[in-house]
């Protein structure tokens, strides 16, 4: 203990403050980690001007067992809805604007898990008893395909990977 004026009993308090909040002060101005950087996509493929109701062709969407898709718009892009025997909902949407999976991924939870379906990186998410299950799936540096599968069977996941392999394998290279 500091013994003696008062003053200086004072200004050694008063400098123990300062450098606690100087302290504290610096570690909240830290800056948070950094997003973790997707795999490059080997095999770039194209979305650009592709309906994505056109991704899935008669054959493949009746063996799905999904009904005629209706094509539609969100802030992701444009996309096609279909419901279904084997599927209460299933919709892809051509993510074309922005940064690709990167984007994507750097607006994802915890809960996300980073996958690969047919050798293109991709991000997973879904319901415990697997009810809903949604995938990013990078197709080029810029471009995405995200997919979402409600009440799938034998669960959604296993039926959104069924209908992306399709998708993927039908896909143009990208120019």
């Amino acid at each position: 203990m500091v013994e003696g004026n008062p003053v200086t009993i004072r200004l050694v308090a008063m400098a123990a403050t300062v450098g606690t909040l100087l302290v504290t002060a610096g570690c909240a101005g830290e800056a948070p980690p950094p997003t973790p950087t997707v795999p490059p996509v080997e095999s770039p493929k194209g979305l650009v001007g592709i309906d994505p109701c056109a991704l899935l062709d008669d054959t493949a969407r009746t063996d799905l067992g999904l009904d005629s898709g209706v094509p539609g718009t969100d802030e992701l892009g444009a996309n096609c809805k279909w419901t279904g025997v084997h599927a209460e909902s299933a919709q892809l949407t051509a993510f074309t604007s922005g940064k690709g999976l990167q984007e994507l991924a750097e607006d994802r939870d915890s809960t996300t898990s980073r996958v690969r379906l047919l050798g293109y990186p991709a991000l997973e998410t879904f319901t415990a008893r697997g009810e809903f299950c949604r995938y990013d799936v990078g197709v080029a540096a810029d471009q995405a395909i995200v997919a979402t599968m409600r009440a799938g069977e034998p669960d959604s996941c296993t039926a959104l990977q069924e209908l992306l392999t399709v998708v993927i394998t039908q896909l143009p290279a990208s120019k």
